[in-house]
């Protein structure tokens, strides 16, 4: 019988936000356990765009399929705990600042002691050991300081601002899977665990196809549009540059050049885009555009309003992106699936996942990781180091 990739692996996750709760949220999807350590004022997405009822979906979004105990590391016995989960745990992601475990004394240092089979993953902005170590890095400083934002504004027309996609936080979640997966793989091969620094600032410079522009020191290409006006009142976005639209509407769809001999180039290139403006406008309906442009072989996407209806596109619905679960009040809500789809394996969460209440698994997880008993989970409580809702 199929079973879970990840089945069997247990994942002690100290993070908060995006960077480090995506990451933890895909290896619970892929099966393995996941205790989520929350602080006792909660991780600020609970309450990020909150709705009336219930938690939010951005942490429902990013925790679902997680157990979760609530400790304050400040407390009497807090530490010891800690060291008491490594021991038992495969892996462990976090995401404070660098230092800030060290300091709480449940760093690398002391867990990989405890634990030197341990695989720990830190993500940060700037790295443990850089010059910047200390600084605050939300993903919108990375994507400013990478020049996102600037080559975006630049290439649009528009103004700089931040794309609304917390891009070096999801990216930098995904790369940490990749290397939790390789140092397990190092792990079986030597018997011996690691540590992963990963900076954010790293992970977007990898992952920007257009790196190579600016460590050659040119600019990749004209400002363009790629986002036209259709018929029907919709919009639509075609692939290729300006250029390669132009041949493929002139030779092959019976655009005629507007442009009389002798035009430079600038007045060229503009009543070329004119003329390609009123073509697209003057297929008879929107199914009629994407028809001529399917039988073109040009990519295109219609622009659609960000809302409830992206989800109801037949690609959406036929993969199943969508998934009906449970918040931690017991709304009926719905959140996003897995995107891994094994021929044998399992992954992802079904209709019976609930997001956990801060603290929620303080007993569970202690007895069923530890096998601690009634007195000492009452001891823990009574210092304030086990918090529950």
């Amino acid at each position: 019988m199929a079973d879970f990739p990840l089945a069997g692996l247990k994942v002690l996750d100290f993070s908060r936000v995006v960077a480090g709760p995506y990451a933890t949220r895909m290896l619970s999807d892929l099966g393995a356990e996941v205790l989520k350590v929350e602080p006792p004022e909660g991780d600020v997405t609970r309450k990020l765009a909150k709705r009336e009822n219930g938690v939010s979906g951005n942490y429902l979004q990013l925790n679902i399929g997680k157990k979760n105990i609530c400790v304050d590391l400040k407390a009497d016995g807090a530490r010891e705990l800690i060291h008491r989960l490594a021991v038992e745990a495969d892996i462990v992601v976090e995401n404070f600042r660098p230092g800030v475990m060290d300091k709480f004394g449940i760093g690398w240092a002391e867990l990989s002691k405890v634990n030197p089979r341990l695989v720990m993953l830190s993500i940060s902005g700037y790295g443990q050991n850089s010059p910047e170590r200390g600084r605050a890095a939300y993903a919108p400083v990375l994507h400013a300081e990478s020049g996102i934002i600037a080559r975006q504004a630049e290439m649009s027309g528009g103004k700089p601002t931040d794309m609304q996609f917390a891009m070096a936080d999801s990216y930098s979640s995904l790369h940490g899977i990749i290397a939790i997966l390789s140092a397990l793989r190092t792990l079986d091969q030597t018997g011996e665990g690691q540590h992963i620094d990963l900076a954010m600032v790293n992970v977007l410079h990898s992952a920007d196809d257009y790196a190579h522009f600016a460590l050659d020191d040119i600019w990749p290409k004209a400002p363009e549009t790629l986002v036209w006006e259709a018929p029907e009142d919709r919009q639509i976005l075609i692939t290729g540059d300006m250029k390669w639209l132009w041949i493929m509407f002139s030779t092959k769809d019976g655009l005629q050049d507007p442009t009389p001999a002798g035009a430079d180039i600038p007045t060229k290139v503009r009543l070329r885009h004119e003329a390609m403006e009123k073509h697209i406008l003057s297929y008879e309906s929107f199914d009629a555009l994407t028809a001529a442009l399917d039988r073109l072989n040009l990519a295109w996407g219609e622009v659609f309003p960000f809302g409830p209806a992206i989800y109801d596109q037949p690609s959406v619905k036929a993969n199943g992106v969508v998934v009906d679960v449970t918040d931690d009040e017991g709304n009926a809500r719905r959140t996003i699936q897995s995107p891994y789809r094994f021929s044998k394996s399992k992954s992802g969460i079904d209709s019976n996942a609930r997001t956990a209440k801060r603290g929620e698994h303080n007993v569970a997880a202690l007895r069923d990781w530890l096998d601690m008993d009634d007195q000492e989970i009452s001891a823990l409580a009574q210092s304030k180091a086990l918090i529950s809702d």
